[in-house]
């Protein structure tokens, strides 16, 4: 999912978990499909640019309901992230994997706090 993509959603005030799940969903399944990691720059880019929370805090990362996951350095999503980067340098298959694992932790992380939100609110 490109950057114009995650606009075009929120712009027309699609959910802003849908989109984060989304886009992360297109990361998971574009590292599936990688065969080189010429193609890993397009990928590491999608993941590196900010999101539907992003553009709806702006300035105010502290605000945002999932900082947490942004700025934690060992967690799934900044794990993920570094590992692309070590997959896309060094061409191991572990670090793909690895990567994919932690996408996925990151998603589940996503779906379990949107559903909790839920919740909460109800």
């Amino acid at each position: 999912m490109t950057v114009e993509e995650v606009v075009r959603q929120y712009k027309r005030g699609e959910n802003l978990f849908e989109i984060t799940i989304k886009k992360w969903e297109s990361i998971k399944c574009s590292m599936s499909a990688v065969e080189s990691t010429g193609d890993m720059a397009a990928i590491i880019e999608s993941a590196r640019t900010g999101g539907a929370f992003c553009l709806e805090y702006r300035e105010n990362c502290l605000l945002c309901p999932i900082q947490m996951w942004c700025r934690n350095p060992t967690g799934a999503y900044q794990t993920a992230v570094r590992l692309m980067y070590m997959f896309a340098t060094s061409g191991q298959q572990r670090y793909k994997e690895q990567a994919r694992r932690h996408i996925n932790q990151f998603l589940d992380e996503m779906r379990q706090y949107w559903q909790e939100s839920q919740r909460r609110l109800n």
